[in-house]
């Protein structure tokens, strides 16, 4: 199906699908259960939003489409403000008289003009996928036999494959396929559907996976952690009583207080499957049992103390939940999983409701434990007598219905839940868990038939769903697209350059680079994190018009000038793993990198042991004296730092007399003294100490020489800028803003060391900030676009190599210099990229 009749045929299902919605809202509404009215009304607000924005791609939404459109709004409006206000009695009015008409208004018209199709008997392909790696390296061989067997008998195809299979430009995967006995690799275009064997939460998701949900369906979703199910059922008020009281452990009171009022209780990590990490806690008399499935601790009430900070408090977070005796006449525990698969028409079936019963000496029932499965029937019997009957019945009616409002809460998105039910002593039901990808090892041919089913009817029915879990996360100030009307740039087959900056950036840099695109002929914008739209995979990129910077919405660019540089850190990962394979001027890790690790590999290159300065690593206060009875002058500086900062002059004057400075603070101390100093500032980071360079300008200032480079557009390193800085303070070079100044190199040069020296020291500069930008990119893998280094000149008028900055080297007033290195540099790499 072609992706404007998909859109189109999607379109026509929603709409059908928001009718049957809104019949179902009239009816909770009428009954005042205001949280289930909500629910459904967000379901059908989000409907309507997936049509608009299908109608709009198409170009569809204008005249007497979108006369229609504007109209839902402003009852959709209404409707909501209704809510709001509790009157339940008029938004059923509402719905009845205005809103339904509309929607039914809508579908008429779409049905007279033709717009989607009914859906054509063909066969499919359904993809099993799996983000990470191939799903057939995960599953059970005997899940995928079975999944091979069902989807043979329905002539379905079934292509197995993850992230990395995807072609978006060619619009295939390179799939392993099951053909005649063989497993294969197979280019094949994108299927019809995708049945994704481990759903996650959308934070979770790839660039691929979010790119996949926007033109295929899926068939799984997400339920959250052990807290956020009940939470949901408390909320909605029904099958609430099945709930096992539980806390989660925020401290070591919430554990302790637990124990006192329930003497025994059950501990589990929020996040967790198959049994691991569960323990059963007892109180006896003044001592703890602790049973971690056949393991037995006896411990103290100090050790117990210890033992909750150690295990509880750390990175996972763990919930305390009271302990329900569910045990055999046997003294076996057990529970009870019931299986429930949607079906080809989507309708809720049982597929298999089964005990699961543990070894006596522990308190888990898992298979994956070394549990056993028997006949539920058996079992009932066995425990209840004639009364097992009626307990059975009622489990298949509780396993039902509490399925269908579990996929009510959660937007009717699930295609199958396994429910963890036990039966207490008294009699009683309780839920224990609920898992959306439950085990099936004993009847995977069962599961397999309505899973290839459910997935069939997603498939020719194009049916997106949506639950909670991959919904937008609004988050304050981030770009929407669907909540902006601003214009849409259309693709003109130049390439888009897009530049990656903070809100502080230079603006001067951007205008710089909007003129150099011009004549390169490429698109140039600028973004920052806020105007991504991750969802939409669009950005506001701002463009430089008569002189102006005007937002507008367009598509990733082709290739990114990375003026943001926070590549590894934590906060800004995402930004990063959202342009997977758009190429990236700079791909090295952000923040200041260190300098111990810099100069131990250059050093070792052994390319330029006549530049390094001596240096170590600082481990004790002793390893500074040291230096200083050697050099007699030296620098301690931190290991990871910039501008300047903690960068300690000290100078050895005479025995037990030494002079420090810390930028503009002068002092002298005494070598106790000094010790104890050095001492206090050790604790607070790690240090590199280095021998002094005195370089120094005739009138006695210390100076450097920063030499600027960028790849070009041949990816060759080239001159951006070379320029002398002078200081004003004892032994560091202060940037202008601090009082530091610069100047012309040549000039700088002749003044300081004649006219028959200054030219060959600039020749030798330049040599030197070759040999070490060649020498950098070679030992790290990253791709470096960009480097600063910091050239000091020594007495003998030897060139020594401070500092190497590729985090993000500063600038003053040589903007268009850095746009015509960086512009080219981006376009080739976009070239190479297409």
């Amino acid at each position: 199906m072609k992706q404007r009749e998909k859109l189109l045929f999607q379109s026509g299902k929603i709409i059908e699908t928001l009718i049957e919605a809104g019949d179902h809202f009239q009816v909770v509404a009428r009954e005042m259960k205001f949280n289930e009215t909500i629910l459904i009304f967000s379901s059908i607000v989000e409907g309507f939003g997936a049509i608009e924005k299908n109608l709009r791609d198409l170009a569809l939404a204008n005249g007497y489409m979108q006369n229609n459109i504007e109209k839902i709004k402003k009852t959709i409006s209404l409707i909501t403000t209704l809510i709001e206000e509790r009157n339940l009695i008029k938004v059923s009015e509402v719905m009845q008289f205005t809103l339904m008409p509309q929607l039914q208004q809508w579908k008429e018209v779409l049905d007279e003009e033709d717009f989607y199709s009914r859906g054509e008997q063909h066969s499919i392909t359904i993809g099993i996928y799996l983000c990470q790696e191939n799903p057939i390296n995960k599953i059970r061989p005997e899940r995928v036999s079975a999944l091979l067997k069902e989807s043979k008998k329905r002539d379905i195809k079934l292509i197995f494959f993850s992230s990395k299979a995807v072609d978006f430009n060619l619009k295939q995967i390179k799939a392993n396929v099951y053909d005649d006995g063989e497993w294969i690799i197979e280019s094949v275009p994108f299927p019809e559907v995708i049945y994704n064997i481990s759903p996650k939460a959308r934070v979770y998701w790839s660039r691929t996976e979010r790119r996949l949900r926007r033109e295929i369906p899926f068939t799984c979703f997400n339920i959250g952690d052990k807290f956020h199910l009940p939470k949901k059922i408390v909320e909605s008020r029904k099958y609430d009583e099945l709930l096992i009281p539980f806390k989660i452990i925020a401290k070591e009171t919430t554990l302790k207080s637990f124990l006192n009022v329930n003497k025994r209780i059950v501990v589990k990590p929020i996040k967790g499957s198959q049994g691991n990490n569960i323990y059963f806690i007892e109180k006896k008399g003044k001592r703890f049992s602790i049973l971690e499935h056949q393991k037995q601790h006896i411990l103290s009430e100090e050790e117990l103390n210890h033992w909750i900070k150690e295990e509880f408090l750390q990175e996972k977070v763990y919930i305390v939940q009271k302990y329900v005796e569910c045990r055999t006449k046997n003294d076996e525990p057990y529970d009870i999983r019931a299986h429930v698969q949607k079906n080809g028409e989507g309708k809720w079936e049982i597929t298999k409701v089964y005990p699961r019963i543990g070894n006596r000496k522990t308190i888990l029932s898992n298979i994956s434990r070394g549990g056993k499965v028997i006949s539920l029937t058996d079992l009932l019997y066995r425990e209840f007598g004639k009364a097992g009957n009626k307990y059975e019945k009622a489990l298949i009616d509780l396993s039902l219905g509490l399925t269908k409002h579990i996929d009510k809460l959660y937007g009717f998105s699930f295609d199958e839940l396994g429910l963890d039910l036990a039966i207490d002593e008294n009699g009683r039901f309780w839920l224990h868990e609920v898992n959306t990808s439950p085990q099936s090892t004993f009847h995977e041919e069962e599961r397999a038939v309505k899973t290839i089913a459910y997935a069939e009817y997603v498939g020719k029915n194009q049916l997106f769903f949506i639950n909670e879990f991959n919904k937008k996360v609004n988050t304050d100030g981030q770009f929407d697209v669907l909540k902006t009307k601003l214009e849409k740039v259309e693709s003109d087959g130049r390439y888009r350059i897009g530049m990656l900056v903070s809100e502080s950036e230079n603006n001067n840099l951007a205008i710089a680079c909007a003129y150099v695109a011009k004549y390169e002929d490429v698109q140039f914008f600028y973004f920052t994190p806020k105007d991504i739209d991750y969802d939409e995979m669009l950005i506001r990129g701002y463009y430089y018009e008569d002189k102006k910077w005007i937002p507008k919405i367009v598509e990733y660019p082709h290739a990114i000038y990375d003026r943001l540089r926070l590549r590894g850190m934590k906060s800004y990962s995402h930004i990063y793993e959202e342009f997977e394979g758009i190429p990236f001027t700079n791909e090295f890790f952000g923040n200041s990198i260190s300098k111990l690790e810099v100069y131990d590999k250059l050093n070792l290159s052994n390319a330029l042991d006549e530049n390094i300065i001596p240096y170590k690593k600082v481990e004790r206060v002793k390893d500074i004296f040291d230096f200083l009875n050697k050099y007699g002058k030296i620098i301690v500086k931190p290991e990871v730092g910039s501008f300047a900062n903690g960068v300690h002059f000290i100078e050895k004057k005479n025995i037990d007399n030494y002079f420090l400075a810390l930028g503009e603070i002068e002092r002298t101390y005494s070598e106790m003294y000094l010790t104890q100093y050095l001492r206090e500032i050790l604790k607070n980071g790690k240090f590199i100490v280095q021998k002094y360079i005195e370089s120094r300008t005739i009138d006695n200032q210390p100076f450097d020489i920063r030499v600027h480079m960028m790849k070009n557009e041949k990816n060759d390193w080239s001159f951006v800028n070379i320029h002398p800085r002078v200081g004003v303070y004892h032994a560091v070079i202060l940037v202008l803003r601090k009082g530091g100044y610069i100047g012309k190199l040549s000039s700088f040069l002749e003044r300081n060391f004649g006219k028959d020296i200054y030219i060959n020291i600039e020749s030798e500069v330049r040599t030197l900030s070759l040999n070490v930008a060649v020498e950098f990119e070679r030992l790290y893998e990253e791709r470096i676009n960009e480097i600063g280094l910091d050239i000091a000149v020594d007495k003998e008028l030897k060139l020594k190599l401070i500092e190497v900055n590729v985090n993000k080297p500063g600038f003053i007033n040589y903007e268009f210099e850095l746009a015509k290195h960086a512009i080219p540099y981006a376009i080739k790499l976009a070239e190479k990229k297409l």
